[in-house]
């Protein structure tokens, strides 16, 4: 129902509140972003606390969530909205069939180059049943061209990008600059036409149209091999390529609505099967509990300074910040900028390469710890706490695996999932680890002694591990090397220190293009 990242295949996150949780527990999710797990815990009758501090991430959670609505009145006010803005803007998508000559047929899509000028269109007319894709004449491009230059944009959100180049964003790019203007001027109509309705259902089609926005922005690259028409998706970043494809806002907007209403039917109907009455109940904190109504409370506290008293929590499950993986704020900024969000960057657990910035490797050592060691805190004795994270760097491993060694915990099981989106650097190189690594820990109450290890001695035991690893093992992949590595350092309750896992494993070991580690 929404773009966001790193979403989690419900299945696993089932298992995992099946093995260490029971009915009416209460779980918690500390960097809860899409909403995934909360979402499968309320259907699986836990009770649940979800914190985030994006805004946008409580955003869509509340929306997920929400139960006390009309399906019917939904769609009908979704229905009317999309109605009076086809009779308003179906001019700036008018264009000529080439089949039939039909000059009132629209747009569905324009491919662009990076000045704006546009070059093809998919149009659809009455005449057939599906697109048609075809060059437009220099009498139609300059139709577009100076329709877009006489159009007045109304008034809407916009807000300056942190310049970052690990994400393409360019010094002084804003966000109004990721959009052409025909798609800011419709996008602003339909926003201003949604907030006139009532509340509960202005929320629920405002998730539809946040997650429209990048579909409907320069952002959506075609995929070259299977034509220059054919769009690709916005993953990651703001970087616009010499074509993009400028969807049509309404056409795609339909489609989110759909999925919005197809998804809050799935939802109520498995809510209603597992729940013979739906006495489900959203509170604000941990003091209205009431033993005979399940609940669910969203927060948007900072992780390192959560509110829930001591040994409160059953079971936590959470998949945090991957260091310089994606910083989520920073992402995020269309989503919160058109929903007028305040963002606590400040407190955001990230490491970020912009300049602006002050959030570097060692700053995120010091936020991870103290997240981790307010999860101990809130967990109760003996009950358990799972953790997803992925990343190639030994920066972001040696913070969160001494956070965790450090803060007592036990490891209790360790293995790999693949999430439902991968980044951009996981799809494209063959070295780093694939998938997210799940680990789950026990809260300990005895103290464990530790032993420190340095520099060398830490890649001496990551050299000495993989070594026995391979020689063992017909096929060893990166996957494989982490986990053992890790079960090794929780095994043995070594403190390491920093070092580049891969710049190690690359010096010692070679890789076939298979991905296979080799002595």
């Amino acid at each position: 129902m929404h773009k966001y990242w790193g979403k989690k295949p419900s299945s696993t996150l089932n298992n995992l509140l099946e093995k260490y949780s029971n009915p009416q527990d209460i779980v918690l999710d500390p960097f809860s972003g899409y909403g995934v797990f909360i979402c499968e815990a309320l259907i699986y009758n836990r009770n649940v606390v979800s914190n985030d501090l994006n805004p946008i991430s409580n955003f869509i959670q509340k929306q997920l969530l929400e139960k006390d609505f009309d399906l019917t009145k939904l769609k009908k006010l979704a229905k009317k909205i999309i109605e009076e803005l086809e009779k308003s803007i179906n001019y700036l998508y008018e264009i000529r069939c080439p089949n039939c000559n039909n000059e009132k047929a629209l747009s569905v899509s324009t491919l662009r180059n990076k000045n704006d000028i546009p070059l093809k269109s998919k149009t659809k007319c009455h005449c057939s049943k599906t697109v048609v894709e075809h060059e437009l004449t220099l009498e139609e491009k300059n139709k577009i061209i100076e329709m877009e230059k006489n159009i007045d944009i109304p008034i809407h959100p916009n807000s300056k990008i942190f310049h970052n180049s690990r994400i393409s964003a360019q010094k002084g790019l804003e966000t109004d600059d990721l959009f052409t203007t025909r798609g800011l001027v419709v996008n602003t109509l339909l926003f201003n036409l949604i907030n006139k309705i009532e509340t509960k259902y202005k929320d629920l089609i405002l998730l539809a149209f946040t997650s429209n926005l990048a579909n409907t922005s320069r952002l959506v690259p075609p995929i070259k091999s299977r034509g220059e028409m054919s769009a690709g998706a916005w993953m990651t970043g703001f970087y616009i390529g010499e074509t993009y494809i400028e969807n049509n806002v309404i056409h795609y907007f339909k489609n989110r609505i759909s999925k919005l209403i197809s998804g809050k039917k799935d939802y109520l109907e498995i809510l209603n099967a597992n729940h013979k009455t739906l006495n489900i109940k959203k509170i604000n904190n941990l003091t209205q509990i009431d033993n005979n109504v399940s609940f669910y409370i969203i927060d948007n506290y900072d992780a390192k300074n959560l509110p829930y008293p001591d040994n409160s929590i059953d079971y936590v499950f959470t998949d945090p910040p991957y260091g310089d993986s994606v910083p989520y704020f920073e992402q995020s900024v269309i989503w919160n900028t058109w929903l007028k969000n305040n963002v606590d960057y400040d407190n955001e657990v990230v490491i970020s390469n912009s300049s602006e910035r002050n959030k570097n490797n060692k700053e995120f050592f010091i936020d991870i710890e103290k997240c981790i060691s307010e999860i101990y805190r809130i967990l109760k004795p003996n009950k358990y706490f799972s953790l997803t994270f992925h990343s190639i760097s030994g920066d972001e491993w040696y913070s969160i695996l001494n956070a965790c060694l450090k803060n007592n915990f036990l490891l209790e099981n360790i293995e790999w999932i693949t999430q439902k989106t991968f980044t951009p650097r996981q799809l494209n190189r063959t070295k780093t680890v694939k998938g997210d690594m799940l680990m789950t820990f026990k809260k300990s109450i005895s103290i464990n002694n530790y032993r420190f290890l340095d520099k060398e001695e830490t890649i001496n035991l990551l050299i000495d591990t993989s070594k026995k690893l391979i020689e063992n093992n017909i096929q060893v992949n990166t996957n494989d090397i982490y986990m053992a590595f890790i079960e090794n350092l929780f095994k043995n309750h070594y403190i390491i220190e920093n070092i580049n896992i891969i710049d190690i494993l690359n010096k010692k070991f070679s890789i076939n293009e298979n991905g296979l580690w080799n002595i």
